[in-house]
């Protein structure tokens, strides 16, 4: 494999663990924290509101997509950087 494309594995593989390691710090916690109870009041919202306000129902599902997709986000940085590292060991042997 070319240099350039190791230097890309070796890359991801990087913010993958500073992804891992931000999730477990106490930011990335309190963030994750955040975000779940924004999905949950945002759930929860959308059971309330009235089934014929459609920019209601619009921006509350756009809160829940929002904020779950932030911690989807970083579980896929992980994931990519746990291939990438993977890749990069197999093309070293």
């Amino acid at each position: 494999m070319p240099e350039p494309e190791l230097d890309g594995l070796i890359a991801e593989a990087e913010m993958g663990e500073e992804a891992r390691n931000f999730l477990k710090g106490n930011l990335g916690r309190c963030l994750i924290g955040i975000a779940e109870q924004e999905v949950r009041a945002a759930e929860q919202a959308l059971g309330k509101v009235d089934p014929t306000d459609t920019k209601a129902i619009i921006a509350l599902q756009h809160k829940v997509a929002l904020y779950a997709g932030f911690q989807d986000w970083l579980t896929e940085l992980v994931h990519n950087g746990e291939a990438a590292m993977s890749a990069y060991k197999q093309q070293r042997s």
